[in-house]
């Protein structure tokens, strides 16, 4: 391993050289920072719905279990709710609509190939 002082000798002493050429030379890693920073909040995030848990329903009452709601222009499966899996179990006898409950814990995440990288 090597000496550091024999190492940085070339940039010199504490003159004008060596503090342009020191904020230069970090502004390259100031700026990746930043940038890993920012790609936290602007990256791609999946798209998700709810989870139903397998009930032994019928395909037509799995894809009931999940209202529709409308994106950007076109009706998709909601992201935050889905009807309670005893109510749709007990009213997929009766034939009756079940009702609304709010669930934001259980999601799906979409496994398609992004449209946008990073």
């Amino acid at each position: 391993m090597g000496n550091y002082d024999e190492d940085t000798a070339f940039l010199g002493q504490k003159g004008p050289f060596f503090v342009i050429l020191f904020f230069l030379l970090n502004a390259i890693y100031i700026s990746t920072g930043f940038h890993g920073l920012y790609i936290v909040f602007v990256g791609a995030s999946p798209s998700h719905r709810c989870r139903v848990a397998d009930g032994n329903l019928t395909e037509e009452w799995m894809k009931a279990s999940i209202p529709n709601e409308t994106l950007h222009g076109k009706p998709q499966p909601s992201r935050c709710w889905r009807y309670s899996l005893e109510t749709v179990r007990n009213l997929s006898a009766l034939g009756y609509s079940p009702l609304d409950v709010n669930l934001t814990d259980i999601t799906l995440e979409s496994t398609e190939i992004y449209h946008s990288t990073i």
